[in-house]
């Protein structure tokens, strides 16, 4: 009998579920219970506290967002992240396990129809960028949302996996993904070869997305109409609640077509305006060369700077916007672009649907798999310079290394009668060897102690390792003596917390 995993896109604006048909073996997204294929991904409290989630929170939202939230995702591991709503405490946890709950519930309805027990063991998708507080936080929410997540995936990974297996021409192929969603932006380099893919390289912003091409529509049409103030001052407000969506449909529209109308009241006046294709582009074209920009720097991380481009694959709903094929277009004029066969939106969820199946049914998997992915962070240990008299961080383990690695480093010590040496782990996303200690974030510190004095230039040695499961391992030896360190996803919740928030869900239905 197979085994049934399903594979979710949580994504920043919008999320989705998806399977392998049991017909044609081929990835399907499952309809909520308005019968879209996507859930909005907001949540919204009423004046009782009792949160809304999906469609319906999206549209209490445009009356009154103070008591909504969205584009949580963008908050995921910001360990200084603080809202309430009333008396309840707004965490990037809770608020993404209510997301996933909504979109397994409504799937759930229709599998009970089919006599199908509940889904329980799923794959959900993060950006590639993500680092590795927030993977285990999105971990933890599909665990506080009652599921068994079996893997994460990164996005563009998954969204390969969608193109590989529907597609065929991809085969013995470098390629990249640009995924640019509501909330997010992700780029990987990826090679397609005897149905297995490979990453050369991962870049992205975890603040550039859709969202910020509609907030800058908003200041633009508030300039436009006379009103002497931004969308962030009236972002609370109700009036920026439905500013915010009027703009957003006439970027929809313009999709389509040269020209939109964006129709908002403001302190009891109908504002009416016209929006141009041109004026648009115009306007966001800084933040469309961002994305550019992230696409040169994944190509300077490849690990196979000789492999030739031969295709872009546009994925994410922002990706449907015409400047971004035009603008690619114009800057990689001898790269194919991709905006076809398979929704930009969609392909993300059945790849991590292809995946889920691939985990399940190892004897026989789908037609493509991954064979090597990359981690998102660099490790490295505080070393000090004796030219520059300062301290810096030598990376032990690169952002751009392949995700099961192993590696050996060599450092001594800098000054005679040494008895003892601290030991300072350090994280960042530079993918240089040596770097400035600034550019990194202490995680973890430990001494070595061997009681005796040793003189100057003593032989450290670091040893790292990192599995498929991502968790770095550190052994750092000097004069037989050792210290370890184990680099797992730091667990923001407690046992307590955890719990606690999990029974909660339970009994909540959205």
């Amino acid at each position: 009998m197979r085994k049934e995993i399903y594979g979710i896109d949580l994504g920043t604006t919008n999320s989705c579920i998806a399977e392998i048909s049991s017909l044609d073996k081929l990835p399907i997204v499952v309809k909520n219970q308005e019968d879209l294929q996507t859930t909005p991904s907001v949540v919204f409290y009423d004046d009782y506290g009792t949160p809304i989630v999906g469609g319906e929170a999206r549209r209490c939202m445009a009356q009154n967002p103070t008591r909504a939230v969205e584009a949580i995702k963008r908050e995921m591991g910001n360990t200084i992240y603080q809202r309430k709503i009333g008396s309840e405490k707004i965490t990037p946890v809770k608020i993404s396990a209510m997301i996933l709950k909504k979109i397994v519930d409504d799937a759930n309805m229709n599998r009970t129809f089919q006599g199908l027990p509940e889904i329980k063991d799923v794959v959900i998708t993060v950006p590639a960028y993500f680092g590795n507080s927030a993977r285990e936080l999105t971990k933890q929410a599909g665990e506080i949302a009652g599921l068994n997540v079996l893997a994460l995936l990164n996005e563009p990974t998954a969204a390969a996996l969608s193109y590989g297996l529907i597609d065929k021409s991809l085969e013995g192929k470098t390629f990249m993904v640009y995924d640019l969603g509501g909330g997010t932006f992700d780029v990987s380099i990826m090679r397609l070869k005897n149905g297995q893919f490979e990453t050369l390289s991962t870049d992205g912003d975890l603040h550039l997305g859709g969202k910020d091409w509609d907030e800058r529509l908003a200041d633009y049409v508030l300039e436009k109409c006379g009103i002497k103030t931004d969308y962030q001052s009236i972002k609370g407000l109700g009036e920026g609640g439905a500013l915010i969506m009027a703009v957003e449909a006439c970027k929809k529209k313009l999709t389509l077509n040269d020209e939109a109308p964006v129709k908002f009241r403001y302190k009891g006046r109908m504002y009416i305006n016209k929006i141009r294709r041109a004026e648009f582009e115009e306007l966001t074209a800084d933040l469309l060369q961002k994305t550019i920009d992230v696409m040169y720097h994944a190509m300077e991380l490849s690990s196979d700077k000789k492999a030739v481009i031969k295709e872009i694959i546009l994925v994410g709903g922002s990706s449907y916007m015409p400047m971004v094929k035009k603008r690619l277009g114009k800057e990689f004029p001898h790269i194919f672009l991709r905006l076809d066969r398979m929704e930009p939106d969609l392909a993300v969820a059945k790849g991590a649907a292809i995946h889920a199946y691939n985990l399940a049914n190892v004897a026989q998997p789908a037609k493509v798999t991954i064979v090597k992915d990359l981690g998102s962070r660099s490790y490295g240990i505080e070393v000090y310079d004796p030219v520059s008299k300062e301290d810096r961080i030598s990376n032990l383990i690169r952002r751009s290394d392949p995700m099961i690695f192993s590696g050996v480093s060599f450092f001594k010590t800098y000054e005679n009668g040494a008895t003892s040496v601290w030991i300072c782990i350090c994280e960042s996303i530079s993918n240089d060897r040596d770097i400035p200690l600034e550019q990194g974030t202490r995680i973890f510190d430990k001494s070595i102690s061997w009681g005796y004095p040793v003189p100057k230039n003593t032989k450290i040695i670091a040893e790292v390792k990192r599995g498929a499961d991502g968790i770095v391992h550190i052994v750092v030896t000097c004069q037989n003596k050792s210290v370890s360190f184990d680099i797992e996803p730091e667990q923001m919740l407690s046992k307590h917390h955890f719990d606690k928030m999990k029974k909660e869900m339970s009994n909540m239905q959205f």
